[in-house]
């Protein structure tokens, strides 16, 4: 059986997920047993004749060390969150704020300064929704969504 298993820059062998099965280890003789335990670094206490004894020494021994990568990625996720919010919070300090002046007038605020306004044109056949910005019309569709998407995304 195979393990997927990555390198740590130390250049450690880190094991992902369990390499053998309990169910996979029984059918080992205890020579095999003893080279695999040997291979993985397992310190066997008890009966080192029995090989029910390096099976139980084998599994726990996998399981101790998939137990510190699960915390290692755990603790390794949550720095890379804080660090991604706080990017976040750096490039773009602000979300804008929408207010509603009515169904078809929305405007957007960055902190109190007007940015960008959606409004519906009735005069145009096929897109009639628009967004302007400075007094003058940057985005036209047929949706107000696309026209709140487009301001997401610039």
């Amino acid at each position: 059986m195979g393990a997927i298993a990555f390198c740590s820059n130390q250049g450690d062998i880190i094991m992902t997920h369990p390499t053998y099965t309990q169910q996979a280890l029984c059918r080992y003789n205890l020579k095999s047993l003893k080279r695999i335990a040997a291979e993985l670094g397992v310190t066997l206490t008890g009966d080192k004749r029995a090989a029910q004894t390096w099976v139980n020494a084998i599994i726990t021994h996998q399981s101790t060390q998939t137990h510190k990568v699960a915390d290692n990625q755990a603790l390794a996720q949550a720095e890379l969150d804080h660090h991604i919010a706080t990017q976040a919070q750096a490039v773009a300090p602000e979300l804008l704020r929408i207010v509603e002046i009515s169904f078809d007038h929305h405007e957007y605020y960055a902190d109190d300064k007007l940015v960008a306004s959606i409004s519906h044109d009735d005069n145009h056949l096929t897109q009639r929704w628009v967004v302007m910005i400075n007094d003058k019309e940057v985005f036209r569709t047929n949706t107000v969504m696309r026209c709140h998407r487009y301001l997401s995304s610039t």
